[in-house]
């Protein structure tokens, strides 16, 4: 049994553990089409992540128009889930390996808690996890830690006991930094690398057996 580098580990999910752009793209445009005529390119969506998804669509539709467009965005995305989403190959696998190993682990994500639960039961990594915040879980996003502050609370983190936080993202990165716990960018997930590159992560992998290597001796 491999012994464990960190004793908790939290991880992004779209794009971390999740290959979920796809569905996340189509689920837009299912939401934004009928409500303004017209979808959005894919670097147009990836320029508004941050807020959560809900979030996103209010601040785009007339008020009168949002509960509608966030009903079609939830029931796209659930409905199409199975068909768009996999968890990237062997990250699945890695998760389990870390527990076995006895880490303690969590999630922290941008998007709505509804759309994650559905992600992570999808991929029946839901018990993996002994924290999930979403973005309507907390007041301030990524980069604020505030997410990984109350994850590191629930997960029982002591003084003495490390810490990471793996993402794709920048923000992963700074919200890790400003606590001071380890960060691990990860280059598979998002096709935009140079703000997490600048984001000056501890680690950056290319590879979930790159991965591994870090979580795992």
């Amino acid at each position: 049994m491999p012994s464990r580098a960190f004793d908790i580990a939290l991880f992004d999910l779209d794009g971390t553990i999740a290959d979920t752009l796809p569905l996340i793209y189509e689920a837009f445009d299912a939401a934004f089409i009928p409500a303004l005529g017209t979808g959005f390119a894919p670097s147009e969506i990836r320029a508004m992540f941050g807020p959560p998804d809900h979030e996103i669509i209010r601040n785009k539709v007339a008020e009168s128009d949002a509960e509608a467009a966030i009903e079609r965005y939830n029931r796209y995305y659930e409905n199409r889930h199975d068909d768009l989403v996999s968890a990237f190959p062997g990250l699945a696998q890695l998760v389990r390996a870390c527990l076995d190993a006895g880490m303690r682990l969590g999630v922290i994500t941008g998007k709505s808690r509804l759309t994650a639960l559905i992600t992570l039961d999808r991929l029946g990594l839901t018990d993996a996890f002994g924290a999930v915040y979403a973005g309507d879980d907390v007041g301030r996003q990524k980069p604020d830690p505030e997410a990984l502050i109350l994850a590191l609370r629930d997960l029982g983190r002591t003084e003495s006991e490390n810490a990471v936080m793996i993402g794709d993202a920048a923000a992963d990165v700074v919200a890790g930094k400003r606590i001071g716990i380890a960060t691990i960018g990860v280059t598979w997930g998002n096709p935009d690398h140079h703000e997490l590159d600048d984001a000056e992560p501890d680690y950056t992998v290319s590879t979930v057996p790159e991965l591994e290597a870090l979580l795992l001796r």
